[in-house]
């Protein structure tokens, strides 16, 4: 991770630096800015680090899901962080200071969120699938922190739970289904879902 700007030697085979956490992680992100590295928890807590050149290195954990985090995205600009580990996707605001202290947007639709995925570039689009075959998409920029935001849109797929979303490129939404099949969906941009 040279362009995180950590000190220490290349091509050593050693870390050029530690963070030392008390748990079990299930999921990792590094925000696109390389200003943030957050773990999604087995304690059902994201834990957020910064590297030293950014800040002060400073740390902070969101706490409080009902279940384990075990999915997480930053978006392209790296200001927005969506997360699992509740029946609502959340996503914190990673702009300015950063999320400590506020509450993050919720994305309700399934009642058990079992894949996530960011849409390539600067819309905000993040797609969401359940274990009930749903697959939604919101745009996550929109709304009030703390508030519930329904999908501007619903695929409802075969009722099979969605295993994996990826997007291929903006406009193209490839699901696989725990039941074997992989389906490919192609989507407009913001004006037109």
């Amino acid at each position: 991770m040279g362009g995180l700007g950590l000190p220490g030697e290349r091509h050593t085979g050693q870390p050029v630096v530690t963070y030392p956490y008390i748990g079990s992680h299930l999921a990792l992100a590094v925000a696109p800015t390389e200003k943030w590295i957050c773990s999604g928890n087995q304690d059902a807590s994201i834990h957020c680090a910064e590297p030293p050149r950014t800040r002060d290195g400073s740390e902070l954990t969101m706490s409080g899901y009902p279940e384990k985090v075990s999915r997480l995205a930053f978006d392209d600009t790296g200001c927005r962080l969506a997360a699992d580990g509740a029946p609502d996707l959340t996503v914190w605001d990673f702009s300015g200071k950063g999320p400590a202290g506020t509450a993050p947007r919720q994305l309700r639709c399934h009642e058990t969120v079992t894949a996530l995925a960011r849409r390539p570039g600067p819309t905000g689009h993040l797609a969401g699938g359940g274990r009930d075959g749903t697959v939604a998409l919101w745009y996550a920029t929109a709304g009030q922190p703390a508030g519930r935001l329904r999908p501007v849109r619903t695929l409802d797929d075969m009722n099979s739970p969605i295993a994996a979303l990826t997007w291929t490129g903006p406009h193209l939404l490839i699901t696989a289904h725990r039941d074997g099949r992989i389906r490919a969906y192609e989507v407009p941009s913001r004006t037109a879902l």
